[in-house]
């Protein structure tokens, strides 16, 4: 992931920009990461624990959770125009948004982790 560095001449704004496209790549990443792991505790909860509840779950998870990346990826392409905002609604616009994209983050961890911790439950019984 690569890190923003910040200068002198920077606006604030531009400050704001550059934190929130560095916090959004982070968010994707971590979003694939999860489809990925998503996938691996799913064949645990098939294979393993012969529990296809679960494995539907993460099945779900998966789903949404790409539907989600898809969200991030659109609002991470639409950045550029942020990039070019002269005019506070134009601003604060793109702050809105990176706050509803926040949210939706922090609702698909929260999510993930109850299954992963029920997953982890099952298999400690």
């Amino acid at each position: 992931m690569e890190l923003n560095t910040y200068f002198d001449h920077d606006t604030d704004d531009r400050i704001v920009q550059k934190r929130s496209a560095e916090e959004l790549g982070f968010w994707i990443s971590h979003i694939n990461y999860i489809i990925e792991e998503s996938d691996r505790l799913a064949k645990i909860a098939s294979n393993v624990l012969k529990n296809r509840a679960i494995r539907d779950d993460f099945l779900e998870i998966i789903i949404k959770n790409q539907s989600v990346l898809n969200e991030f990826t659109a609002y991470k392409n639409s950045m550029v125009q942020y990039k070019e905002c002269d005019h506070f609604e134009c601003d604060l616009y793109y702050i809105n948004k990176h706050e509803h994209i926040r949210q939706l983050y922090i609702k698909t961890i929260v999510d993930y982790r109850k299954l992963k911790t029920q997953l982890y439950s099952e298999i400690l019984k």
